[in-house]
C-alpha cells in the first residue's frame, strides 16, 4: 500500500509539472489561430476558429521558406564541424598524457565557465575586425566555436572508459593510429556522439542571441529565431504573425526531441556505467 500511494502521489506530482511546463506551449498554439482582439481579450479562450490564414500569411510574409533553409544550413555545418573536429580532440587529449594535454584541454572547455554575456561584446568585436559580421560564414564559425567545449568535455570522459587494450591489439596487428581511431575508437563513441549531436543540433536550431549578434539585420542571413525577434519592438509588435510564426520554429525542434530524447539519456547513461 505505501508503495502504491508514494507511486501515485509521485504521479501527481509529475502530471502537475508537466502540466505547468506544456501551458505556455498550449497558450501559444491556441492564440496562433486568433486575432489580435481575440488574443487580448479572450486570451484563456479557444479560438473561434481554426483557419490556417494567418499561418499563409506568416509562411509569406517572413519568408519562411529562407528562413527554413537558413536555419538548415547553419545547424548541418556546425553539427557536421564538431561531429568531426570534437571526437578527434578529445580523443587525443584524452590519449596523451602530459601537463601540456591538460593545460589545452582545460583552455578548451574554459568557455564553458564564463558567462557568454561576460565576452559577447568582445567576440562580436573579434568577428568584425575580421569581416565576417552579417555573413554566414562568420556566424558558423562562431556557432561551432562556441559548441566545440561541451562536445569535447562529453567526449573527453567517454573515452577514458573506452577500453585502451582494444588500440594496443590493433596496433600489434599493424593498423596505423589513424586506421585505429576510424575502425575501432570512433564507433565505440557512438552513444555520447549522438547525444552530442542531438544537443548541438537543438542549441543551433533555437539559437537567437549569436545570430542577432553576427548576422545582425541582414535579412537574407537571419535564422527563424532572429527573424522572429525582429518583429518586436518598443513601438509594436506584430502578435498575429509573430504567434504562428513560432509555432512552425518550434514545431521542427520539439519532433526532433521527443524522437531523439531516448539518445540523449543513452548516451550520458553509456558514459557513466563504463569504467
Amino acid at each position: 500500500m505505501k508503495k502504491i500511494k508514494k507511486f501515485s502521489m509521485l504521479s501527481v506530482i509529475v502530471f502537475i509539472c508537466s502540466v505547468f511546463w506544456l501551458m505556455p506551449l498550449l497558450l501559444i498554439f491556441i492564440n496562433s489561430f486568433k486575432p489580435y482582439n481575440d488574443m487580448l481579450q479572450k486570451f484563456l479562450a479557444l479560438p473561434e476558429s481554426w483557419s490556417l490564414n494567418m499561418y499563409m500569411e506568416t509562411w509569406t510574409k517572413f519568408r519562411f521558406p529562407l528562413l527554413i533553409s537558413n536555419t538548415l544550413l547553419y545547424t548541418a555545418c556546425t553539427v557536421c564541424v564538431i561531429a568531426l573536429l570534437a571526437p578527434m580532440a578529445a580523443y587525443k587529449l584524452a590519449r596523451t598524457k602530459g601537463r601540456l594535454s591538460t593545460v589545452c584541454f582545460a583552455l578548451i572547455i574554459m568557455p564553458m565557465m564564463v558567462p557568454f554575456q561576460s565576452y559577447m561584446i568582445t567576440l562580436t568585436r573579434l568577428v568584425a575586425s575580421l569581416g565576417m559580421t552579417g555573413n554566414m560564414i562568420g556566424y558558423i564559425l562562431v556557432s561551432t566555436g562556441l559548441c566545440i567545449p561541451l562536445a569535447v568535455y562529453m567526449i573527453h570522459g567517454f573515452v577514458k572508459n573506452v577500453p585502451i587494450e582494444l588500440e594496443e591489439c590493433a596496433c600489434i596487428d599493424g593498423a596505423s593510429k589513424v586506421r585505429t581511431y576510424f575502425t575501432i575508437v570512433l564507433p565505440l563513441l557512438k552513444p555520447i556522439l549522438t547525444t552530442v549531436v542531438v544537443l548541438d543540433t537543438l542549441a543551433t536550431w533555437n539559437d537567437i542571441i549569436t545570430n542577432q549578434l553576427i548576422v545582425g539585420g541582414n535579412a537574407r542571413a537571419m535564422n527563424i529565431q532572429n527573424a522572429l525577434y525582429m518583429q518586436f519592438s518598443a513601438q509594436s509588435a506584430d502578435w498575429e504573425h509573430a504567434l504562428p510564426g513560432i509555432v512552425m520554429s518550434m514545431a521542427p525542434s520539439l519532433i526532433f526531441f521527443v524522437f531523439m530524447q531516448k539518445h540523449i539519456v543513452g548516451g550520458i547513461t553509456a558514459g557513466a556505467v563504463k569504467g
